[in-house]
């Protein structure tokens, strides 16, 4: 997965290989994983002391039951190879914390106060941190609040015009409400003093309540919390269900488990892919945010396009969504995709088509010279043509970013071509491949300044000296 994990093996008390303890301790993570799809947290005990082994395991409560499955799977194998002897052990995911102990288990007074942050500092902290605290004070309350009873929350706010703070608060959920309120303060006065006036902080109180706040996006947005602008236009080509995809199926359980991670991650550079599973049921998905956009409207629209497809595509084993910021897929055939392709006029005529449409398609052209000369981490260009009597074009292309630059320009060539007959004399549209887009329009529609500017040629006998 895109995070590696962080682990600790607590004191100096072990086992032997094969030990009743050794015997319990498998036990016990096995009946972690195999109650993670009833329940966000759980603990399992086995056997008696002194060889008494007591797991548990919460995930964050932002993810659904496949993704905390694969998570809690995953860190109940590792904390076992990372701490082979120790009879106490904790290892944390971004999803999950799974730890163990013994019966004689009491927490070290490190792990009473665990707390991060990083090394770069806010602008102007005096101001941040009563901003911060009024944030972490909502969330506590929705956290302990909220009728789901997951005692989680995560959300958003503006520090200023470019910069976004996301956090989350979480208790586990053996915790009441108001001892789970309790633990976030005491952790919040915590991660004030040590991480205030830093640009993120992390602090873990007693192994029962959490904190965490960065300045880009690092969870699920809650429904309530995705802009419905995100999806004025949409479209998708969903292959037919499979029976292979059924919810509950390996392939199904594949599918949601990657789908956060796509939300979570894309936004950072604008474009993210990954792998889950293997042999047949094994999932490929990507997603790619329009370049313009700042990273909390991709992180809004990915999770929006993540809950669509699944909507529009129920049990298909390979799907593509395009929403007006972002697309996302998954196992999509070849390195460039130019089957799955979608056409969205707009309503409004062009005056002149013909004219409209010739200076269009050189503005395209200049614009995919323009992408398959930058570096593939960018991929994408914006443009404005000017045409007689003031009117102007403005145009945008992009690639998603692991294809190699001919072939962006070959998929952008590809769409390009269908200008003409896709649109029937309208002034505005896209033209949506799975591998790159081309979008339109006689009004600004893209918030970044032009890439290029073409000017309309000069009439005849107009001089150009």
């Amino acid at each position: 997965m895109a995070e590696s994990p962080s682990w600790s093996c607590i004191g100096s008390s072990n086992y032997a290989p094969n030990s009743t303890f050794g015997h319990n301790l498998q036990r016990a993570l096995s009946s972690l994983v195999a109650n993670v799809s009833v329940t966000d947290f759980y603990k399992a005990t086995v056997g008696n002391s002194p060889d008494q082994a007591i797991a548990a395991f919460q995930c964050r409560g932002d993810i659904d039951a496949e993704a905390c499955q694969l998570c809690v799977s995953d860190a109940a194998s590792q904390v076992t190879l990372r701490c082979p002897s120790n009879r106490s052990a904790v290892i944390i995911f971004p999803f999950c914390i799974v730890y163990f102990h013994d019966a004689n288990f009491t927490t070290p007074q490190a792990f009473l106060h665990v707390s991060f942050r990083t090394p770069w500092a806010i602008f102007d902290p005096q101001s941040f941190k009563p901003m911060l605290t009024l944030f972490f004070y909502k969330l506590i309350v929705s956290a302990t609040t909220n009728p789901s009873g997951r005692l989680f929350w995560g959300d958003k706010f503006k520090y200023t015009q470019n910069l976004t703070i996301y956090g989350i608060v979480q208790c586990v959920q053996s915790m009441s409400p108001g001892c789970c309120r309790s633990c976030l303060e005491i952790a919040f006065g915590q991660m004030l003093r040590d991480a205030g006036g830093s640009t993120g902080g992390l602090v873990y109180q007693n192994i029962e309540c959490l904190l965490r706040f960065r300045t880009f996006p690092f969870f699920v947005p809650p429904p309530h919390k995705i802009a419905p602008s995100s999806a004025i236009s949409v479209s998708t080509n969903c292959f037919p269900p499979a029976s292979s995809n059924k919810v509950g199926s390996p392939f199904h359980r594949n599918l949601k488990a990657l789908l956060p991670h796509l939300i979570i991650y894309a936004p950072v550079s604008g474009f993210y892919g990954e792998t889950v599973g293997v042999g047949s049921s094994q999932v490929y998905g990507q997603a790619l945010c329009r370049g313009d956009i700042p990273d909390d409207v991709c992180w809004e629209c990915t999770a929006l396009a993540s809950s669509k497809i699944q909507e529009l595509c129920p049990n298909s084993r390979r799907a593509i969504i395009w929403l007006d910021h972002c697309q996302l897929r998954y196992n999509f055939a070849g390195m460039v995709d130019v089957h799955d392709r979608a056409c969205q006029p707009a309503a409004d005529n062009a005056s002149n088509p013909p004219n409209f449409y010739q200076s269009l398609r050189i503005l395209v052209a200049n614009l995919t010279s323009l992408v398959t000369q930058s570096s593939p981490n960018r991929f994408f260009a914006t443009g404005v043509s000017v045409l007689e009597e003031a009117k102007r074009i403005y145009a945008l292309a992009q690639c998603v970013k692991d294809i190699p630059a001919d072939q962006c320009g070959w998929c952008l060539q590809n769409a390009s071509s269908d200008i003409a007959g896709c649109f029937n004399g309208k002034q505005s549209g896209r033209i949506l491949r799975g591998s790159c887009n081309l979008a339109f329009g006689v009004r600004p529609f893209f918030s970044s300044d032009p890439t290029v500017t073409s000017l309309p040629e000069p009439s005849r006998g107009e001089s150009t000296s």
